[in-house]
């Protein structure tokens, strides 16, 4: 891999997609690793027989595709069943990352993840894929705010964000931590200033 690798999380609501979109104008490539994921569950798969065999065609649409919401309401009420699809899904996911990094030409690449605290996302034998990790925050008010701007109750948002590790957990592994208080002009204006830190860790 020639590029340098970093994983940009953060909280649901907090902007970390933005700031990724906002990087890759700055000349990053972005992987969303949340696509990469819904790749693995597409028909034509290695891994979409092994998820049926496990969960049962109970989990699919009529056209035979996996329905992810009734996957979700599966997995993420059992953290047994959870596991059990991890264990199907993320060595592809870890398998697909490796790929695109290997054809990857970008000074700098952003993993672009929701799941990083949690779980060993983005790693080959042991060993992450990315080199530093940058994290995301916002105000709770604001990340409720924006989330209601999405459609949500404040109650749905509330619950979903603390569904989520801590912002605390977050911070134990960040090389750097990007405020988004503001206005997008202002965290584009951030982001600048952060860019030239990436750049520095390249050298």
């Amino acid at each position: 891999m020639r590029s340098f690798c970093v994983a940009l999380t953060g909280g649901i609501g907090a902007g970390k997609t933005t700031a990724s979109a906002v990087f890759q104008k700055f000349g990053a490539f972005v992987i969303n690793v949340d696509a990469v994921g819904h790749d693995v569950l597409e028909c034509s798969s290695n891994e979409y027989q092994m998820i049926i065999e496990v969960f049962g065609e109970s989990i699919l649409n009529p056209n035979k595709t996996i329905n992810r919401q009734a996957l979700g309401k599966v997995v993420f009420n059992s953290e047994t069943q959870l596991e059990k699809l991890e264990a199907i899904t993320h060595p592809g996911i870890n398998a697909r990352l490796l790929n695109i990094l290997k054809n990857q030409t970008a000074e700098i690449v952003i993993l672009d993840m929701a799941v990083l605290v949690e779980r060993p996302l983005a790693y080959i034998n042991g060993k992450p894929l990315y080199r530093k990790v940058v994290v995301v925050e916002a105000p709770l008010e604001e990340r409720v705010r924006r989330l209601q701007e999405r459609g949500l109750s404040s109650q749905d948002a509330l619950a979903r964000i603390r569904s989520q590790v801590t912002d605390d957990k977050r911070r134990e592994i960040a090389d750097l931590i990007i405020f988004n208080d503001g206005s997008l002009t202002n965290l584009e204006s951030k982001l600048q200033s952060h860019w030239e830190t990436l750049l520095e860790w390249v050298k």
